[in-house]
């Protein structure tokens, strides 16, 4: 059976190169990662390969035994009475019970709740044909995959091996680039310092012109082969002005909350009682009400009974999982952070920066920002009002492992109160004091 893919010199540009000159090759089975910052081409690469984007330079070549199926980061609209976990649900299952032997997933562990992420795991366990995944969840990578491909500074690299042995190799390579060319910045700055004396000497008597070109000469050659700077790691200034709150003092109250769509009770009589500076995860499988507890809790959702209380001279901030309920798409970035944050326009710029966007990206509109960039977006809205709670759904959803690990690092050191709804288990288990289990429409 010929199952097998071929890329040969494949780039994409828009306003800018995403990747040049991608060079690899897939004999099946095997079970691939696509790894890489927000905003690098991961999905634009994906959607190449599975036919929804056109193949302007080189080639994507599928053995002739493949049948290719590919899933969108975002569903459509077809599903829309689902929740977000159940969608994907929906389609992955369709997916794994076809005949395709090939599948091109993007990021499809986001908003799966942990059953359902347990037995996506298992179902690409059993998967024997090609797989080509986008995730950001270190426990999938770690336990499901066999190749890392890296999509960095314009190029893709394999990596023949899990994620454990990338993440050290990754890390020791980095390191001893940033050593490298540290010792070559001082020699760049050495050479530098002499082209300048001899430039000035050069200038008072001709009789050191010609040394000076020489050192001119023998510092652009240098330059022109001298290691270039590894990228940086990208780690978004996640911070708030908040300061400590009192403990001990209610933070937030919810006595007897009642709520129903029609005939379906999703919160039964549920009561909740969080002090400041407490950080609780409330988990639960798709469907049970996660994010309706959270938008009564924040105040977006009507509830049918009961009593919400949140604490004086408390703000509340939220994080939706839904990008195109949270932003509007076709403001720029810098309007869309306006209609939250009342700065002028430097200031939205320096801020928005702080977040690692570029002043093109910050001009631009929100629509041309890939998932993860929206997500980014929200929280840089959210963090910038200083909220004493921070209500977050599925914050780590289309996130890139830098931006994951930041955020994780920002919560743990944040004095506030946090209340977190993720299925991400090393950022609860390494976050949270609390967990409560939403069952039956009460926690418990």
């Amino acid at each position: 059976m010929d199952l097998s893919l071929r890329v040969a010199g494949v780039a994409k540009s828009y306003a800018n190169p995403l990747f040049t000159g991608v060079n690899l090759s897939v004999q099946g089975p095997a079970k691939i990662a696509l790894i890489g910052d927000n905003g690098s081409g991961k999905s634009t690469f994906l959607k190449m390969l599975g036919g929804k984007e056109d193949v302007t330079v080189g080639s994507v070549s599928w053995g002739s035994d493949t049948v290719v199926s590919y899933l969108e980061q975002e569903l459509g609209k077809d599903l829309d009475s689902a929740s977000g976990g159940e969608k994907k649900i929906i389609k992955l299952t369709q997916m794994f019970y076809s005949r395709d032997n090939v599948l091109l997933l993007d990021e499809p562990d986001n908003h799966l709740d942990l059953d359902n992420r347990l037995w996506f795991s298992q179902m690409v366990e059993n998967f024997d044909g090609i797989l080509i995944v986008i995730s950001h969840d270190r426990a999938f990578l770690r336990n499901s995959v066999q190749k890392i491909w890296l999509l960095e500074e314009g190029a893709i690299t394999e990596y023949p091996f899990g994620y454990d042995k990338f993440s050290q190799v990754y890390g020791d390579t980095m390191a001893a680039r940033e050593h490298q060319w540290e010792v070559a910045e001082r020699e760049r700055k050495r050479l530098e310092t002499m082209v300048k004396t001899f430039g000035q000497k050069a200038a008072a008597n001709d009789a050191f012109a010609k040394m000076y070109h020489s050192m001119e000469k023998r510092y652009d050659r240098f330059v022109a082969t001298m290691v270039t700077k590894p990228p940086q790691i990208k780690s978004v200034s996640f911070d708030t002005r908040t300061v400590k709150q009192p403990v001990k003092k209610t933070a937030i109250h919810l006595k007897n909350i009642n709520k129903a769509y029609g005939e379906n009770r999703i919160l039964r009589d549920l009561s909740l009682h969080i002090f400041c500076g407490e950080k609780v995860a409330i988990v639960a499988p798709n469907g049970s009400g996660k994010s309706t507890l959270l938008n009564i809790i924040s105040g977006r959702l009507a509830y049918d009974s009961g009593e919400v209380y949140l604490g004086p001279n408390l703000k509340a901030g939220t994080y939706t999982q839904e990008h195109q309920v949270a932003l509007s798409l076709d403001m720029t970035l810098i309007d869309e952070l306006q209609k939250s944050i009342p700065i002028d326009w430097y200031k939205a710029e320096a801020y928005l920066k702080k977040f690692s966007f570029t002043k093109d990206q910050i001009k631009s509109s929100v629509k041309y920002l890939s998932g993860g960039q929206k997500s980014r977006l929200q929280l840089a809205k959210f963090l910038g009002t200083n909220p004493d709670i921070l209500i977050l759904d599925e914050p780590t959803n289309h996130l890139d492992l830098k931006t994951v690990i930041s955020l994780e690092k920002f919560l743990l050191e944040y004095p506030g109160t946090v209340v977190l709804v993720s299925h991400d288990q090393e950022l609860v288990n390494k976050v949270v004091d609390k967990i409560y289990y939403l069952e039956d429409g009460r926690l418990k």
